[in-house]
């Protein structure tokens, strides 16, 4: 009965509140218009291509040895991980998806690197949460903060899982259709999964705006839960409210959880596939599915050793 009422209330609070509901959505869809559009899109359409024209093995050749030795993942895994440290939010956990229901990789390797393939992108780091943050901070800084709890990510995984540690099995299933995907499947499947994540964008922008208005509670604590539902809005007015070093952990927390809104995109990406879409064929090694709450689990696992990598890099760059 909670769950039939919950739209219920948000639409009461939509037509009570007409005028923050038309800005919250207006702020949630140009910052995916101008920050998220232009930056994730050309990446979904890229591996995609690289997906279906077998150049990923070859983009990931020089990296494997390392990424494997490391993290004990496959050809495919290694590409999933590079792509998902490299693309930001929700790309990692697509492929994961894709090359899961495809075959490529295990249900055991899907889940153990859905728990760390799903980060903020380089690009957002250093081009939006920088620019955000009310004192400068050397890049690498940045990249270390949320980096450094990775391995240590990947070692709880591997003992919750137990992927394997084999290299790519030659033997394992492999999408034979792939050759059939045209260019223009792979245009509306990145463009479904653009507006999935718009729409998302745009319903927690509302939500992160009622909840700036509460003014009974503090200050800090609207900019905390606002980063918890969306991320974008959330760093911006954590940056705001907190002073100087004091912002840095929990904006950099924020950007590694993602963001309920974020968690919501992932759920849609790992429900709604480019390869369920393109019907290739399921096999009883694909056919399960990927827990969305054990993500939901990894990224508050991340964003609280990014909040403690973070503080401790900060007591390291203050003498200085």
């Amino acid at each position: 009965m909670a769950v039939k009422t919950v739209p219920i209330v948000l639409l009461g609070l939509v037509l009570a509140f007409p005028s923050l509901s038309v800005q919250g959505a207006s702020e949630g869809l140009l910052l995916w218009y101008q920050t998220v559009l232009p930056a994730l899109a050309p990446f979904l359409i890229l591996t995609q291509l690289l997906t279906v024209s077998g150049g990923a093995e070859l983009l990931v050749k020089p990296v494997y040895p390392l990424f494997h030795r490391l993290f004990h993942v496959s050809v495919s895994g290694a590409y999933i991980l590079l792509c998902g440290l490299l693309c930001g939010y929700p790309l990692g956990a697509k492929l994961c998806s894709d090359y899961f229901r495809q075959g490529k990789i295990s249900q055991k390797e899907a889940q153990y690197l859905l728990a760390f393939c799903c980060h903020p992108s380089p690009m957002f780091l250093l081009g939006y949460v920088r620019q955000q943050l009310p004192v400068s901070i050397p890049p690498l800084f940045l990249l270390l903060s949320v980096c450094l709890p990775i391995p240590l990510l990947s070692l709880l995984a591997q003992k919750l899982y137990r992927p394997g540690y084999g290299s790519q099995n030659p033997s394992s299933p492999v999408c034979r259709e792939t050759a059939s995907v045209s260019l223009e499947s792979i245009l509306l499947s990145s463009a479904e999964t653009m507006v999935l994540i718009g729409g998302c964008m745009m319903m927690f922008s509302i939500f992160a705006l009622w909840i700036r208005q509460i003014s009974v509670l503090p200050e800090r604590l609207q900019a905390l839960i606002t980063g918890a539902v969306e991320m974008t809005t959330g760093i911006h007015r954590i940056s705001t409210v907190f002073p100087e070093y004091t912002a840095i952990p929990p904006a950099l927390a924020a950007a590694a959880f993602g963001g309920i809104s974020g968690i919501f995109q992932t759920k849609s990406v790992l429900s709604d596939s480019f390869c369920h879409r393109t019907q290739f064929p399921m096999t009883a090694k694909n056919a399960g599915g990927l827990s969305i709450r054990h993500y939901v689990l990894w990224k508050l696992i991340h964003a609280g050793l990014t909040c403690i990598a973070a503080q401790l890099l900060i007591s390291l760059m203050q003498p200085l």
